[in-house]
């Protein structure tokens, strides 16, 4: 009996070590993308140190910092994703845990009621059990019944040696995901400590440029030439809009996709060719310093095309989406900085020059009135540029904006 009892204990010490199984289905690896930036960064900040003593006063290191800052601002908000995402990781394991440890919880409580049967009964209970049937029917009928209470405790330890293990993988797994969240979290605050540091060092230069009058003509002729390859970046992202649907469609008569979808379903976004007058503007307390078409620059007196607006407003000003839609594109263009463009329903793309602080990242979706970064300061002053596009034709955006 000693002996039976000893077996028992050790047997519940067994069950009181399982716990709670992994996570069926680990979520994503490691954002390449991050990796493609930080190599981006580091080329720049070679050439910065590169430069001269007299070439760090003029307009080609304010381009190389602009460019850095909106790198390191993509990597900032690439951490913050990953943040994100490791929070989602921590809290699904955190979940599954709680669950599992209710479930065992009542396999040890069916367990222990079967353990306590099988001492009560004795060493020989299961013949003791069928000799004392009062007919060969009623033994039969309790063999069946021994024999499926054998068979399900039978499982159930199974099930307790295989909790066990998923247990110990699922402890490994949550203690690798707060390592690497607390990684991320380290890496984001340093990051945004250079960038702090990277905006002071620009800010004190474009300081210097701005004295200049050259370099406000250089900017200006630089911008000239850049409306060409804000164009190109339109059709681009049409043409690449276009090839991805074919594929798409391709793949579904082929049979390679189950169900076919379009990437992003804009016909359910709201209806932006019924904003014509009424749009809200991107930014508020602003007023437009260049309007749609030619426009005469009054210091330097050159003419320029302007293919959507200039407002003039104050430094870090909020930049808000205008309608819903999806953020096609973040690139660094010279003369206009970091741009910025989201795509809308009913083939409009509206476009955001001379931005900092940008928020969101590229596959986004915004509603009307997100922000999606800050104003940034250039050589002509805070200036926010604002296109609209539908397909490859420029619109006059003052057409468009509410009258204030």
């Amino acid at each position: 009996m000693v002996k039976v009892l000893t077996k028992i204990i050790l047997l519940f010490l067994f069950i009181s070590t399982i716990s709670v199984a992994q996570i069926s289905d680990k979520i994503g690896s490691k954002n390449t993308e991050l990796k493609s930036l930080q190599v981006q960064i580091t080329k720049l900040e070679g050439e910065l140190n590169t430069l001269s003593k007299e070439e760090k006063s003029n307009l080609k290191v304010l381009k190389k910092m602009d460019q850095q800052n909106l790198l390191l601002g993509k990597k900032i908000k690439s951490l913050e994703k990953e943040e994100e995402n490791k929070t989602a990781i921590i809290k699904k394991v955190n979940n599954n845990i709680a669950s599992l440890k209710r479930k065992i919880k009542k396999l040890q409580e069916k367990y222990s009621d079967y353990l306590v049967w099988t001492y009560k009964q004795g060493e020989r209970s299961t013949l003791k059990y069928l000799l004392d049937a009062e007919s060969f029917q009623q033994a039969l009928v309790r063999f069946s019944y021994i024999s499926h209470i054998h068979k399900a405790n039978k499982s159930r330890a199974n099930e307790y040696s295989e909790m066990k293990s998923r247990f110990e993988k699922s402890v490994v797994t949550l203690t690798n995901e707060k390592k690497e969240k607390a990684k991320i979290i380290d890496e984001k605050g340093k990051e945004k400590k250079n960038l702090e540091q990277k905006r002071v060092a620009k800010k004190n230069v474009l300081s210097k440029l701005k004295k200049n009058k050259k370099n406000v003509i250089t900017e200006i002729t630089e911008k000239r030439k850049s409306e060409i390859r804000i164009k190109k970046m339109i059709a681009d992202l049409i043409e690449r809009e276009r090839l991805a649907e074919i594929k798409r469609r391709e793949q579904k008569l082929k049979g390679e996709l189950d169900d076919y979808e379009p990437k992003f379903n804009y016909d359910s976004f709201q209806n932006f060719a019924e904003l014509k007058g009424k749009l809200s503007w991107p930014i508020t307390k602003s007023k437009v310093e260049r309007g749609f078409g030619e426009n005469k620059n009054k210091k330097t007196k050159i003419v320029t095309l302007n293919y959507g607006v200039d407002l003039k407003t104050t430094e870090n000003t909020d930049v808000y989406s205008v309608a819903e839609g999806i953020i096609s594109a973040i690139e660094w263009i010279p003369g206009y900085g970091s741009v910025l463009i989201i795509t809308h329903r009913n083939n409009f793309r509206t476009v955001y020059g001379h931005l900092t602080d940008i928020n969101v990242l590229e596959g986004n979706k915004v509603q009307a009135g997100d922000i999606i970064g800050k104003v940034n300061g250039s050589l002509e002053g805070d200036i926010l540029h604002f296109e609209i596009w539908n397909e490859r034709n420029y619109q006059n955006p003052e057409e468009w904006l509410a009258k204030k």
